[in-house]
């Protein structure tokens, strides 16, 4: 029987790193919060929620690229193709050179004129535009960092992506209380101060490509276009959820300052915050699903989907729970990290914060959803769920609900947009499957011919044991009667198994280390797939095969007869884990 175990591990080394991905395009506006709110005063934290949406525009971009670049590559890796996943990294890096240095000069021509299309009035309007000139001196390198943390996970530097992060925060504080405090270059230093914070841990990032187990290299595209459209189609959903929130905070922003007061804004500034604090648990953990969904998918391993999907929900509800409660209980400490001190403002950011906190595990179950769907090209079905739960549902509430409940209102709107999307989702899915299930594998909608027919595909998994290679590979020789093969093919089957299996236990798992070995055959008409995956250190079989014939060497003969039985014998070493791949045909004539 095949347990989940190498699924969780895989996604659990993703996590922590993709919570701090979410949070690369917002995380140098935090910082300025947070100082703008201690030093600058109110009406400067204003000005920073007038900026917001352009943060969560340039983070729109950069899923673009993390999230579409990302997926495509995975989805390429679990297919084998690394020329792919270097034309799609090329075309990646392009487009965030590109869109950033559109940016740049957009921003920087056009400040004053921006600063009004999202709200600013009066002193407001003098306090944006300065954080803006310098903002959009991060452009480039923000989309840039964004773009490659995604790369950098699945091609062997998953922990580089924090150091970045690191290296950015550190440097941002320091800088931003240089900007204020020494300098003083107000909003335009703030901003000023992240760009250049940005721009060196790219620097830290280019490390990546001096390291032996790069493969990540620029190469020549054909079919640019087409190349880059079907990455933008891949990230549209996370793209559109980012962009469905900068028009929702825009409306928002306009709404709150006609109907309550300019307090209003400020408070809506603290649940963004928030959002992008906290939320970016939600959205760490989905995307930490996009490169292991994309993987799998590409592999049509159905089984290994289901467990992504259920761990991933496993996980996140036991973050998401954690993180809620903190955020019930102590509101007031959250609010006093942006410096707000008027009472009114505290009371009104307290009440949107636990109400933020309630609508946690919901948002989150929508998210993963969402990624779910993105990774497995249900680009419709995840692009629905991010303009309902981001714009749609939330804005026509808050329209609702503001006159009769005031801020209140609005805070309740967000949980409210939750709820339907999720409601939505359900429906869908019913009507899909012709039925109400609460079974994940519902939720899942693959075709009905993923993977191929249950009858003909047996999955196991191994522990680090030679009894249990031993045991596994007499239990292939029962499939006689079940699958109609031949004994010499099953002897074969069993033969390959057995040899790599045990070369895979002597070589990547240590003595008494907890790993595992999963093992999934197929039979096709014409042929039997093989498909062997462990967590273990790298182990390369190829890397053996010329020991074979070295005279008194026996090591390597066992994988040099392998791979003479075989039609197709490949090995790679895929986010971590050791794949190889072994192809018998059934009408080989040598058989």
């Amino acid at each position: 029987m095949k347990n989940d175990y190498i699924v969780r591990n895989l996604y659990r080394s993703f996590v922590i790193v993709s919570i701090l991905s979410a949070l690369t395009a917002t995380v140098g506006m935090l910082i300025d919060n947070m100082i703008v709110g201690c030093y600058l005063g109110s009406d400067a934290l204003g000005a920073m929620g007038v900026v917001g949406p352009v943060s969560l525009l340039l983070s729109a971009f950069g899923n673009i690229c993390s999230g579409g670049g990302t997926a495509r590559a995975s989805q390429a890796l679990g297919r084998g193709d690394r020329e792919q996943v270097c034309r799609i990294f090329t075309v990646t890096m392009l487009f965030a050179f590109l869109v950033g240095a559109a940016l740049t000069a957009i921003g920087l021509f056009f400040a004053p004129q921006i600063a009004g299309i999202l709200g600013a009035q009066g002193a407001l309007k003098e306090l944006t535009t300065q954080y803006l000139y310098g903002y959009f001196l991060g452009a480039l390198p923000t989309l840039m960092m964004t773009a490659l943390m995604g790369f950098f996970r699945i091609d062997g530097s998953p922990r580089l992506p924090i150091l970045c992060i690191a290296v950015m925060t550190g440097c941002n504080i320091v800088l931003d209380l240089a900007m204020v405090l020494v300098l003083h270059k107000g909003m335009f230093g703030m901003a000023l101060a992240t760009a250049i914070s940005y721009f060196l841990a790219v620097l830290v990032g280019c490390s990546h490509f001096t390291k032996k187990y790069n493969t990540l290299k620029l190469t020549a595209v054909k079919g640019i276009g087409k190349e880059l459209s079907s990455m933008i189609v891949t990230g549209a959903p996370t793209a559109i959820s980012r962009i469905s929130d900068t028009l929702k905070v825009m409306i928002l922003n306009n709404l709150m300052v006609t109907v309550i007061g300019v307090g209003a804004v400020t408070a809506l500034n603290v649940r963004t915050q928030a959002n992008n604090i906290v939320g970016a648990l939600i959205v760490g953990i989905g995307q930490a699903a996009i490169p292991v969904t994309g993987m799998f998918y590409g592999e049509e391993d159905k089984t290994a989907l289901r467990d992504t999907l259920k761990t991933s929900l496993r996980i996140g509800m036991a973050l998401c729970v954690a993180g809620a409660v903190l955020l019930l209980l102590f509101p007031a400490f959250f609010v006093g990290i942006f410096g707000v001190t008027e009472p009114a403002i505290m009371e009104m950011s307290s009440t949107a914060i636990r109400l933020f906190a309630v609508g946690m595990p919901i948002a989150l179950t929508n998210t993963i959803l969402m990624n779910f769907y993105q990774s497995t090209r249900k680009t419709g079905l995840a692009t629905l769920i991010c303009v309902l739960q981001s714009l749609v549902f939330t804005v026509a509430m808050a329209f609702l609900l503001i006159r009769p409940m005031g801020s209140t209102g609005v805070w309740t709107a967000f949980l409210f947009g939750e709820i339907f999307t999720f409601l939505t989702v359900v429906l869908y899915v019913s009507i899909k499957n012709g039925k109400f299930s609460t079974k994940i594998t519902s939720y899942m909608l693959l075709e009905e011919d993923f993977g191929g027919n249950p009858k003909d595909r047996l999955e196991l998994s191994i522990g680090n044991s030679m009894d249990e290679v031993m045991n596994l590979s007499s239990g292939i020789l029962r499939l006689e009667h079940d699958w109609k093969i031949d004994k010499k093919m099953l002897n074969e089957i069993s033969l390959c198994v057995e040899e790599m299996a045990g070369n895979v236990v002597q070589h990547a798992f240590k003595p008494g280390e907890k790993k595992w070995f999963d093992v999934l055959i197929v039979n096709k008409p014409a042929s039997v797939v093989m498909r062997m995956r462990d967590n273990g250190s790298a182990f390369d079989p190829c890397d053996y095969l010329e020991m074979a014939g070295d005279g008194d060497k026996k090591e390597g003969f066992g994988i040099k007869m392998i791979s003479s039985l075989a039609d197709r014998f490949d090995y790679s070493r895929n986010m971590g884990l050791n794949v190889l791949i072994i192809v018998l045909n059934k009408t080989d004539a040598c058989r």
